[in-house]
């Protein structure tokens, strides 16, 4: 999954500014709150942006996802950090943790809701009593079909993206890159578009309880228009939240 071309681009050329932002943001919502979170595992972890950034925290993580690709890279920029290969629908994981996230829309890359359901499953397994479940997820409102559009992301390289919507509340995003005129990789990114109650409603089926979800994670931060961010906590001993 994901051509090596494309992950060293997505390495490379700005679209690991998200997971930094998110982490960054995702520390303060903890000081905040007053939470302590010693071990953290990140779901769709890229190339491992979060994971460092939870790390120099002086949390313990582990990052999984689906591209080798991705993990290769996830490697080589921190070699001291833990990576796997893995499947957020189907993963095994021999400990447990404080703190689960899944960002940058990987959760609409699930593109059926019977897997929805097995990622929640697997991750209320993998969590502590008390741990907290963070992800976001793309509105459904906020995501229009555009017309193509290109971004230069040096003298030599290009990439032009197309996006489509269909039926079923399903999007495709394609990535051509370009080296001069030449097309080097195609990139087709599958995503669904889930309504935000049938999320919640999921959620609550795994056994979990709803602490947030908003268009923002830090109340006094600027919106992010396209994007919720749901805070979910699995019951402490005793059905206690926070």
């Amino acid at each position: 999954m994901y051509d090596s071309l494309f992950c060293r681009v997505y390495n490379e050329f700005g679209w690991n500014e998200y997971p930094h932002i998110f982490g960054e943001t995702l520390l303060k919502w903890l000081d905040r709150r007053g939470v302590s979170v010693e071990t953290a595992l990140d779901l769709g972890c890229g190339t491992g942006v979060l994971c460092e950034t939870l790390h120099e925290r002086g949390i313990e993580t582990l990052g999984i996802d689906l591209s080798e690709n991705m993990i290769d890279i996830a490697r080589n920029r921190a070699p001291g950090l833990e990576y796997r290969v893995g499947d957020m629908t189907a993963f095994e994981i021999d400990r447990r943790f404080d703190l689960v996230t899944c960002t940058g829309d990987a959760l609409n890359h699930v593109t059926e809701p019977a897997n929805i359901r097995k990622v929640f499953a697997n991750v209320r397994e993998a969590l502590n009593p008390g741990g907290l479940f963070i992800f976001d997820l793309l509105r459904d409102e906020e995501v229009p079909q555009s017309e193509p559009f290109e971004a230069e992301f040096s003298d030599r390289l290009r990439a032009r993206f197309t996006a489509n919507r269909y039926e079923n509340d399903m999007t495709t995003l394609q990535i051509e890159g370009f080296e001069g005129e030449a097309l080097r990789f195609t990139e087709v990114i599958r995503e669904k578009l889930y309504d935000i109650q049938e999320i919640l409603s999921m959620l609550r089926e795994a056994g979990f309880e709803l602490i947030q979800c908003e268009d923002r994670l830090l109340t006094d931060q600027d919106a992010h228009g396209t994007t919720w961010f749901v805070v979910a906590q699995k019951p402490k001993d005793g059905g206690e939240t926070l």
